[in-house]
């Protein structure tokens, strides 16, 4: 029997690419700033200015020697030889643009801005986004500068308006405000600042919603069923008040009552009439309200229920991932017959026909089936739009629901390159089998093991940490010179944050070599002569046989026992 041994590497650098050092990048902090161009201006550093300085006279190369005299100022003699130059009182009169210096410009200008909010009152996701704001009556190079948030200071271009975005606030919650203070500087004038607020809302996915089961009735049905309510999106604990009004007539009421949401922000109310019969055929409208939001939900009672549609409801209609994966959506169908199969399917909404989940059941009494759909197996795939539909007889609808990626949830893959090798290239160390984890959390343990033929053969046991980026690798190859001992099929599995991931890998051969014995059609070995030694000797427990951590720079020799 040949030796086998395989070999782990963390090569995260080698097989992801994270050996190289990022290019250090200036930004817009390492330029000089235009206070600084100007204060090196008035500095006298006349020799170092171009044509365009605003210096009082522009220097001469020829004459050096004048320019160099720290006495020189006004009084100087002109260097092109203008002997009025020197004379003091000339100054106002002289042709030079350059020397009315003195004179008032446009930067003195007292500030007379004004500032406005382009959105007053925003979501808790547009204003995290972006809270837009206007400022006019600028002048260039001005300095605009707003809180709370990202974005600093701004150096307006021109003259007018300017434009900006706070950006950065996310500590933001539904039925807050906003405090925004945006400062406009100008050299030479004291500062103005300016305030204003937003209203935060609820983002529009998280409105307050109502939905009613069923949406149409007959009137014996309705008078023993009543109709069931559901309002969703509120806080936790707090007061929810549900009423029934004629869709003729909003301001009569026929009922009324109130119940406190649940810990998900839910409250489920039931209106039983019990009384006045063929009254309540007619259209009607379910009010609930909680809080300052409230919703509304048309229902109707008809003569009888044999020629009404069947009406499905999901809720909720939309949840985060977690929410889903914990607790899932109860699905309903109703205006069905006694005991009759009701049939519910779910799909992607982008997919209709790959059926996703599905189950069977009879109708009850209230000739309604009601299912809850929870996902065994968890991941960010669930992060969907669902289309979901239920058929009773002859009778069927469709609705939808949607789950949000709220980034709870770690979707770790595997992948193991290449699946199919010849033994040759197993038994290069510079080839062999590189498995990587990616998309798993960063810091994370993360556990490789390869199986041989056998479902209790562990061949190799490793585990690598995930780097920043969550990715993790490690590369096994074989020790043995003869390629055809490790002739065969391979299983992998990794593990991540306690989700695991299979595949597997193919070691070819043409069975010639030494005691390898050959391969069958299916890969697998032809003999015993050619299997893998067992995990215990690769990893030098029992056997002492070698194992090695390569790519890294990093080897280390387990003790090898001899054999005879």
């Amino acid at each position: 029997m040949k030796r086998l041994a395989m070999a782990a590497t963390f090569a995260l650098a080698l097989s992801i690419g994270g050996w190289g050092q990022a290019a250090a990048q200036a930004d817009d902090s390492t330029a000089p700033q235009a206070g600084d161009v100007q204060a090196a201006g008035e500095a006298g550093n006349d020799e170092t200015d171009s044509s365009d300085s605003e210096s009082p006279s522009p220097s001469d190369p020829a004459d050096d020697e004048d320019a160099s005299d720290p006495g020189q100022g006004e009084d100087s003699t002109d260097p092109g030889g203008d002997e009025n130059a020197s004379d003091p009182g000339d100054g106002e009169e002289s042709t030079d643009p350059d020397e009315n210096t003195d004179e008032p410009t446009d930067d003195s200008t007292p500030i007379d801005a004004s500032f406005s909010l382009d959105k007053t009152e925003m979501t808790v996701d547009e204003a995290a986004k972006a809270i837009p704001y206007t400022v006019t009556g600028l002048k260039a190079g001005d300095t605009v500068t707003a809180s709370p948030g990202e974005g600093g200071a701004h150096t307006v271009d021109s003259d007018g308006t300017f434009k900006g975005e706070l950006r950065g606030n996310t500590e933001l919650k539904e039925g807050g405000t906003l405090d925004v203070t945006v400062t406009v500087a100008r050299e030479g004038q004291e500062s103005k600042t300016f305030t204003g607020s937003v209203k935060i809302t609820a983002n529009d996915d998280e409105a307050a919603a109502l939905s009613v089961s069923p949406k149409s009735s007959g009137i014996d049905d309705f008078l023993y069923n009543g109709v069931g309510m559901t309002m969703s999106n509120c806080e936790p604990g707090q007061d929810v008040k549900f009423e029934i009004h004629s869709t003729d007539d909003p301001d009569q009421f026929y009922w009324e009552d109130t119940q406190k949401a649940d810990e998900e922000g839910t409250s489920f109310m039931t209106f039983l009439p019990g009384t006045g019969g063929d009254a309540w055929i007619g259209d009607f409208v379910a009010t609930a309200t909680c809080g300052d939001q409230s919703a509304d939900a048309p229902f109707s009672v008809t003569e009888d229920g044999e020629g009404a549609d069947a009406d499905l409801s999901v809720t909720p209609k939309s949840q985060a991932l977690s929410d889903f994966l914990k607790n899932g959506v109860n699905i309903t169908l109703v205006n069905c017959h006694v005991d009759s199969e009701v049939t519910f399917r779910v799909s992607t909404k982008r997919d209709p026909d790959t059926e996703v989940w599905k189950e069977t059941q009879k109708a009850g009494e209230d000739a309604a089936g009601s299912v809850r759909f929870t996902p065994e197996e968890g991941g960010v795939g669930w992060a969907d739009e669902f289309l979901v539909m239920a058929s009773c007889g002859d009778k069927s609808a469709e609705t939808t629901f949607t789950v949000t990626d709220d980034g709870s949830v770690v979707d770790p893959k595997l992948s193991v390159d290449p699946e199919k090798l010849p033994g040759e290239d197993f038994i290069d160390r510079d080839k062999g089998v590189n498995l990587t984890v990616t998309e798993c959390e960063p810091g994370a343990d993360v556990n490789f093991q390869v199986w041989g033929h056998d479902s209790s053969e562990k061949l190799y046991d490793q585990t690598a940490e995930a780097d920043d980026n969550g990715a993790a690798a490690v590369q096994v190859y074989g020790l043995d010179s003869d390629p055809g001992a490790y002739v065969g099929t391979y299983q992998v599995t990794a593990m991540c944050m306690e989700q695991a991931m299979n595949g597997k890998f193919v070691v070819t051969g043409d069975g010639s070599g030494g005691s390898g014995g050959g391969s069958d059609e299916s890969g697998k070995a032809g003999d015993a002569g050619s299997m893998p030694r067992t995990g215990a000797e690769l990893t030098g427990l029992t056997a002492g046989a070698l194992l090695i951590l390569g790519g890294a720079a990093a080897i280390a020799v387990a003790r090898r026992k001899n054999r005879s």
